[in-house]
């Protein structure tokens, strides 16, 4: 995700660079709030499709938000009601062993049979990190709580970069709109990556 971030402030950069227009204000505005530009040049349909798009990315950024928040204070709780742990202050890594073991002497007893270097650095000693389910359906619900507030914290990474190729998509709007009567020809689009999520491509051509 970081990597794509940069992938997109580089590519803006670089065409800010090469095309040194008179479009400056409408590009800040754009920037600022996709649409405000186009609304300035007096392109009011194409600033409502901008400006639709970027409060619906901005409401999904906080619905995610909200669920994760939601979620991990439901698993928290849940955890606390069900396996009798001690939620206060742990890290991340305990509420992952307490999703996949019925109890901290289940958990203890795994690592210690791996016989691998770090097993004992593993093991739970304090009793403060003790737990131990009701039943495995507890654990199993415990489980999808905690997947569900990363998928909630997943969609908010995404709308995150929805925000960010909004921009730039306005931003190359307003460069088109600048350049449709002028020798320079502008082209962009996004194409998605294997790994880095989605990619934009620029291209200029002179007429």
């Amino acid at each position: 995700m970081k990597i794509m971030y940069r992938k997109l402030i580089f590519t803006f950069m670089l065409l800010s660079m090469v095309t040194q227009l008179s479009a400056k204000g409408e590009l800040m505005r754009s920037l600022v709030f996709p649409g405000w530009g186009e609304l300035k040049m007096e392109e009011t349909k194409r600033a409502k499709i901008f400006m639709a798009t970027d409060l619906s990315i901005i409401a999904t950024y906080l619905l995610g938000k909200s669920f994760n928040r939601w979620y991990i204070d439901k698993y928290l709780a849940y955890g606390t009601l069900y396996a009798d742990a001690d939620m206060n202050g742990k890290e991340y890594a305990y509420i992952v062993n307490m999703s996949n073991y019925d109890s901290m002497d289940d958990y203890n007893h795994s690592m210690m049979i791996q016989h691998n270097a770090n097993a004992f650095d593993d093991i739970y000693t304090d009793q403060e990190y003790n737990w131990e389910w009701d039943s495995t359906a507890d654990r199993n619900k415990f489980n999808d709580l905690r997947e569900n507030s990363l998928i909630a914290e997943k969609i908010a990474e995404f709308a995150v970069a929805g925000l960010i190729l909004n921009r730039v998509a306005s931003a190359i709007d307003i460069l088109y709109l600048k350049n449709s009567k002028s020798n320079l020809g502008l082209n962009a689009f996004v194409i998605p990556e294997k790994n880095d999520g989605v990619s934009l491509n620029v291209s200029f051509s002179f007429k």
